[in-house]
């Protein structure tokens, strides 16, 4: 009787054990997550804050750094809506806010680019030089001391002013030139131009430079004995006010040459 009685009492000493986390773990349902790997800080604060002139994602990139970096900090940009919003401790909300009332300004007015295009015809005729703009003569004496040409023509000066841009900008027109001396009278010069894709960035020593990712000039002549058709093509880097050779071809009995000037207007 009394084995007995120790029996049924360590029975009952068994089934009041309790069962490990662990062990519940593995033989049932899952455990729920922990509250741990959400984020619970109730100090955070949320604001939304509109952006006027700058771009939100880059503005965005940088005001990222200047967040606590706790667990459901976030800097959030929106370029639909030009907002960012963040969610960080008060503190940190409020640097980000001075810190995007700094940089959130409008930029400087980038200039416009004003071009002179000026074609030039070489020959050895005996005619006597055409004038030219005052601005070439420092371009002509040089040439003359580059080129085995006695006179200069100018057939056509053209002014194109815009921004910096992608797209490629193009452009034709007619020049009347003579004709060489064996055949007197006007000739008809038809030209076409593009100019693609133009930046104005900075050397290192801070000076502003045009940049043309393409260049290209194309005409020909049509007469009773000629018919030519050439073309100048590349690419090139322009100093603020700076006139450069961009190319010499020849056409006929005659050189081609293509002179450009930049000029920034503010």
């Amino acid at each position: 009787m009394l084995k007995t009685m120790k029996k049924l009492s360590l029975a009952v000493a068994l089934l009041m054990v309790p069962v490990s986390p662990l062990f519940a773990q593995q033989a049932g349902t899952p455990a729920a997550k922990s509250d741990s790997d959400f984020v619970t800080e109730k100090g955070f604060k949320s604001k939304v804050f509109e952006v006027k002139y700058r771009d939100p994602v880059n503005l965005g990139n940088v005001l990222r750094a200047l967040g606590s970096g706790f667990k459901g900090a976030s800097v959030s940009p929106n370029s639909e809506f030009k907002t960012i919003t963040v969610r960080d401790f008060p503190e940190n909300v409020a640097t980000i806010e001075e810190a995007l009332q700094r940089l959130d300004i409008p930029g400087s007015p980038r200039p416009n680019i004003e071009l002179h295009m000026h074609v030039l015809l070489a020959s050895n005729a005996g005619a006597a030089t055409v004038e030219v703009p005052a601005e070439l003569k420092d371009v002509l004496a040089q040439l003359r001391g580059t080129l085995n040409y006695k006179n200069y023509e100018l057939a056509t000066s053209v002014v194109q002013r815009l921004t910096e841009t992608p797209r490629g900008l193009h452009g034709k027109g007619t020049a009347e030139i003579s004709r060489s001396p064996a055949n007197s009278g006007i000739m008809v010069l038809p030209f076409e131009y593009q100019i693609n894709t133009v930046t104005l960035s900075m050397t290192s020593t801070g000076a502003p430079i045009i940049q043309i990712a393409e260049f290209i000039f194309s005409t020909g002549m049509t007469g009773n004995t000629i018919d030519n058709r050439t073309q100048v093509q590349t690419a090139l880097n322009l100093r603020d006010g700076e006139k450069v050779v961009v190319g010499t071809a020849t056409l006929g009995d005659r050189a081609l040459i293509i002179v450009l000037t930049a000029k920034l207007i503010k």
